[in-house]
């Protein structure tokens, strides 16, 4: 039993490196996903270590074909636990039925296999499978131990607990090494429809998660010597950098992502990002040519593509571009295809909703701003979600629900002023929408209704955002 753990932990390290997946390590062996889910808990055939070590070319078996530890006399010791590889991995641990009613465990699995399937899409992620994280259910165990057991870096628990039609699920994300709490959320749903909220939780639960671990890795990268950080390692950096919307530190961010293509030029990632910091240095005129700057991050955005067609951050970039260029169906199928790719992706759905604002489809707008609100109700991103809602309701003539959204919202891009000011305006908050017009200007170029008009002659919104400029007494 001990060899068969050394084996285990063995291939684990080797996908850990290689930062390859459970499944295409299926599809280079050819053995097949259940196949290489029973050899990572330790159960396999002679046969199927041959392959495996033909494929890794990692010693596995003894010379003469017999465990090393089942030898007369071996006294060797206990097999070391797979090493923490450079990729970021997490292991999901089986959701605990606090109900009191074992009929409620299904539940529970169902849950704890749906958030496994679902952080499994995240593909720069490296997820344990559910066989060998379901062999701690029912155990009481230090996570530290489990996440050493299965060499991963951070773990993901949590329960179920029902009383009569109402269920309440909690979660927490725990970096293994310190043992410290990352995040933790407590989400409380009806039991009418089980699936649809098994579906709910999960979208929730991975949307909310995915910004911490981004976080966490940034924080980690950052600690690093400068000569030793790798390409994931400036990309993470990055994105922690572009989550600000910060011009200086989107000037930052490109400089670690041109960094990180130099180690890798094929990394899909980094051009999406890349792509993705060019095109909000035009969309806020950082640039000196706007033009220049969207295809820029067109470019980068058909690179990553043509690296990786199911990287969404790809997609993402490839609609905004199209929507800044008014080519609103082809917008409108990228920012789907993204969300395809991943459901959970809140930045995505925002996005979605900026484009269905700019194609005119008004209420879609707003239902899909606000559901990446409740997806990700923190809102990571320099209050981005936060604005994009409030901008959405704004284009729909909701000026008074729009009002809190946006002074709500902590964004401090120009943008976000432009919306508060025209909301003031229809609003007829007149000393209000001068005080950000105020603000506005020390950010960003005097406003000015002609070159807004010009700017969103392309968008459905133009009219009724451009009026409400000139209520609050911006001048042409």
């Amino acid at each position: 039993m001990q060899d068969r753990k050394r084996v285990a932990a063995a291939i684990k390290d080797y996908l850990a490196r290689e930062r390859m997946s459970r499944e295409q390590f299926a599809f280079k062996t050819r053995l097949g996903k259940s196949t290489i889910d029973k050899l990572l808990i330790g159960l396999y055939s002679d046969r199927t270590l041959a392959i495996v070590e033909h494929l890794t070319k990692l010693p596995l078996r003894s010379p003469d074909g017999q465990n090393d530890n089942t030898r007369p006399g071996n006294t060797a010791s206990a097999p070391r636990n797979p090493a923490v590889g450079d990729q970021p991995s997490i292991a999901v641990l089986p959701f605990t039925n606090m109900s009191g009613d074992a009929g409620q465990d299904t539940v529970a699995d169902g849950i704890t296999e749906d958030i496994i399937t679902a952080l499994a899409r995240l593909r720069w992620l490296f997820v344990i499978a559910r066989n060998s994280t379901f062999v701690y259910k029912g155990r009481a165990a230090d996570v530290r131990h489990i996440a050493r057991d299965l060499g991963v870096r951070y773990v993901l628990e949590g329960s179920v607990r029902t009383a009569g039609p109402r269920i309440r699920v909690t979660g927490q994300l725990i970096d293994a090494e310190s043992g410290k709490h990352i995040w933790a959320e407590r989400y409380d749903r009806d039991l009418q429809d089980i699936f649809a909220m098994q579906d709910d939780i999960t979208e929730r639960v991975v949307a909310a998660v995915e910004p911490y671990l981004y976080a966490e890795e940034g924080f980690r990268a950052s600690g690093k010597p400068p000569d030793s950080v790798d390409a994931w390692g400036l990309v993470v950096r990055a994105l922690g950098l572009l989550s600000k919307v910060d011009e200086r530190q989107n000037a930052e961010a490109r400089d670690l992502l041109h960094r990180a293509i130099a180690l890798e030029p094929r990394y899909a990632r980094a051009h999406a990002l890349l792509g993705w910091s060019v095109w909000w240095a035009a969309h806020c005129c950082w640039t000196p040519d706007r033009c220049g700057g969207l295809a820029r991050a067109a470019e980068h955005a058909h690179d990553a593509q043509s690296f990786d067609p199911a990287d969404p951050w790809a997609r993402m970039v490839s609609g905004l571009c199209h929507s800044t260029m008014g080519l609103h169906d082809r917008a409108l199928a990228e920012l789907r295809a993204a969300l395809d790719l991943n459901p959970s992706f809140a930045l995505g759905h925002t996005a979605l909703g900026w484009a269905l604002l700019r194609a005119g489809r008004f209420d879609e707008a707003v239902a899909e701003t606000g559901h990446a609100l409740r997806m990700s109700p923190r809102d990571s991103f320099a209050g981005f979600y936060t604005s994009i809602h409030g901008l959405a309701l704004l284009g729909s003539h909701r000026f008074e629900d729009a009002l809190p959204v946006l002074r709500a919202s902590v964004a401090g891009y120009a943008g976000h002023y432009n919306s508060l000011i025209s909301c003031c305006g229809h609003l007829g908050l007149l000393e209000e929408a001068q005080e950000f017009i105020t603000a506005r200007n020390r950010i960003g170029p005097t406003l000015r209704l002609g070159v807004l008009r010009r700017n969103l002659a392309r968008f459905a919104h133009c009219e009724v955002f451009v009026e409400g400029l000139r209520k609050a007494g911006v001048p042409e």
